[in-house]
């Protein structure tokens, strides 16, 4: 199986795990509410193909991008700590998708068969939920930044991390929807944008970004 969840897991034995869990396969199309935090009974939910988005729907009904997961993704009812009494927050499908829902229950309680795969999935789980946490850290260092540009930077900054200095990156969605995780107006970070490649802070190609030098944090 691919992803970090699986790690250490044979094909054989995950279709063991997935009859033990009696785990609960769904498909998804594009635009397909996955699952509504609050309505159902805690399940978590694996991300086995495909990517989807977790939005937050507020009363007035402007939508905030929360996350976005790919294939061995996982998510859970814990996430609806991120909402109030009054939002709404949803897993949505932006690719064709499926899910593997497994209960809480099947996941956390002692394994009568003793399987050592069972382990392994329990100690990638808490590991992926660690760098979730991470990345909640991440998100609320790029909003607490003052700018629009100085959003970019920090967000930009951190998605080359991995990357050798001078090489591009590839953002994991469309730069409408880098708005809408940065909690800004469209329109006003693309001119932001464009002032920031006149600069010659990045080049863009697409959605491939290329640093020129990330440390460099003049406004206009």
């Amino acid at each position: 199986m691919n992803g970090a969840l699986f790690q250490g897991i044979s094909e054989q034995e995950y279709e063991q795990m997935m009859r033990c869990f009696h785990a609960d396969k769904k498909n998804y199309q594009p635009n397909q509410v996955i699952c509504t935090y609050g309505e159902n009974r805690p399940k978590i939910g694996i991300l086995t193909r495909g990517e989807a988005s977790l939005i937050r729907i507020q009363e007035n009904g402007r939508q905030t991008l929360l996350d976005y997961l790919h294939t061995g993704d996982i998510f859970g009812e814990s996430l609806s700590v991120f909402s109030s009494k009054m939002d709404i927050i949803q897993v949505i499908c932006s690719k064709a998708c499926q899910v593997e829902f497994i209960d809480y229950y099947h996941l956390t309680k002692r394994c009568p068969k003793a399987c050592t795969f069972h382990s392994t999935l329990v100690s990638n789980a808490f590991l992926l939920l660690s760098k979730k946490a991470v990345r909640l850290s991440e998100r609320l260092d790029i909003l607490s930044q003052r700018t629009i540009r100085e959003k970019l930077l920090r967000y930009f900054t951190l998605a080359a991390a991995d990357q050798p200095a001078g090489c591009p990156f590839v953002l994991p969605f469309s730069f409408g929807t880098l708005a809408d995780y940065l909690c800004v107006d469209r329109s006003a970070m693309m001119r932001e944008l464009g002032r920031m490649k006149e600069d010659g802070l990045l080049l863009t190609d697409k959605r491939r970004v290329t640093l020129i030098d990330p440390t460099f944090h003049r406004e206009h």
